[in-house]
Parts: C-alpha cells; sequence; structure tokens
C-alpha cells in the first residue's frame, strides 16, 4: 500500500511541476496569482513525498552498516517441536536433536535456530554439518556464519560472497592468520673509530706570548 501512495503523489508532483510551467509560458497575462498557487500546490506534493520516500531511501542508505545489528537478531517462536528440540538439547539426546532439527527446519525453513542447533550438535565432518552451515550461512547474524564458513572451509568448500556486505569484512578479518615476528638480525660492532690525527699545518702557541712569537 505504500508503495501505491509513493507512486500516485510522485506522479502527482511530475505532473504539476509541468502543468505550472506550461501554463505560465502560455498564460503570461494571469499575473502572479495562478502561478503562486501552482508553486503551493507542488511544495505541499514535495513534501508529501519526502515523507513518503525517506523511510525507503533512509533504509537503502543506512542497510550496510546497520544490517547486521537489525537483521542479524531473530525472534524464535516456540512450537511444539521446537520445545521437544530444546528438551531433547537440555537431555543431552544428540541423534533425537539432530532429527528434531532436520524436521524443524523442513517445516519452517524462513527461522535460523533449528540450523544454529544442528550445526553445533552435528559431529564434525559429517553429511549433516555441511547441511545445517549451508543453511546458517543464509542468514545475517555474524558468529554464525563464521561458525558455518569453518565448517564448510573444513569441506574445501567457500559459500562466499554473503549477501551481507558486513558479513564478508568479518570473514575476511577472519581468514587472515597471525603473521609470526620477524627473525633478529645479529648485527656485528662497529669498530672502534681510529685516533684523530693532528694536521701540522696546524702551529700551537704560548697563550703568554701570544701568536706572533709562535709564527717567529
Amino acid at each position: 500500500m505504500l508503495a501505491i501512495f509513493r507512486i500516485i503523489f510522485g506522479a502527482a508532483l511530475f505532473y504539476g511541476i509541468v502543468s505550472a510551467r506550461r501554463y505560465a509560458g502560455e498564460h503570461p497575462e494571469s499575473g502572479d496569482v495562478m502561478n503562486a498557487f501552482n508553486l503551493a500546490v507542488c511544495v505541499v506534493l514535495a513534501i508529501v513525498n519526502a515523507l513518503l520516500w525517506a523511510p525507503y531511501f533512509g533504509a537503502k542508505i543506512a542497510e550496510p552498516i546497520t544490517g547486521v545489528i537489525t537483521k542479524s537478531t531473530y525472534v524464535e517462536r516456540k512450537n511444539y517441536l521446537l520445545r521437544l528440540l530444546h528438551w531433547a538439547q537440555d537431555h543431552g539426546w544428540r541423534r533425537l536433536t539432530l532429527l528434531l532439527c532436520f524436521l524443524e527446519g523442513i517445516h519452517h525453513p524462513e527461522q535460523p535456530v533449528a540450523f544454529v542447533i544442528g550445526l553445533k550438535n552435528a559431529r564434525r565432518g559429517s553429511w549433516l554439518e555441511k547441511v545445517f552451515a549451508r543453511e546458517v550461512f543464509r542468514f545475517d547474524n555474524a558468529q554464525n556464519c563464521v561458525l558455518a564458513y569453518e565448517a564448510l572451509r573444513r569441506r574445501g568448500i567457500d559459500p562466499r560472497p554473503h549477501r551481507n556486505p558486513e558479513v564478508n569484512m568479518l570473514l575476511i578479518s577472519v581468514e587472515r592468520s597471525v603473521q609470526p615476528d620477524p627473525a633478529k638480525v645479529n648485527i656485528p660492532p662497529a669498530p672502534e673509530p681510529p685516533e684523530p690525527k693532528r694536521d701540522p699545518r696546524i702551529r700551537l702557541f704560548d697563550p703568554k706570548e701570544g701568536p706572533r712569537a709562535s709564527n717567529q
């Protein structure tokens, strides 16, 4: 519904601007009254369009920065299968937990909770770990995406790029290995500087006699 209002009022503003310009050119004898009315109508339509379009463009601009915060969390909807899943996990029944995670993932593929629990309980290197990791990587939670990325990389699968640029930047930082400290280079000590040689052209004089006595 909001998109329909955006299209309607956007078209009305465009039509108002075109009509005001055409009327001013075809009826110059009307003075400033009609032109002022057309300008007022265009201003009102412009304000309405600003109210309708500002949230849309604001969300597009802020989404790369706030997407990890606003879209990475999810609200877990309680149902009987999820309650049974958490009960099995709390009692340490891993196989039953994985089975319930698989069924819940098929039942509600738009919710990440079953896939996250399944990834954490799946045996390392198993087929279920790969399946749950692929599903977890579809969502925007940065921490869970790192777990899924590491599980898939162990199997030689690179699931990137992610749809969220912030998650891609985090994965690049995780992939960087810590460089070891460079080896120390032993520098031999410098030789002792030679003693300065006296310049024979320099003659010293007795302070009491002055420079003339020494030059004679």
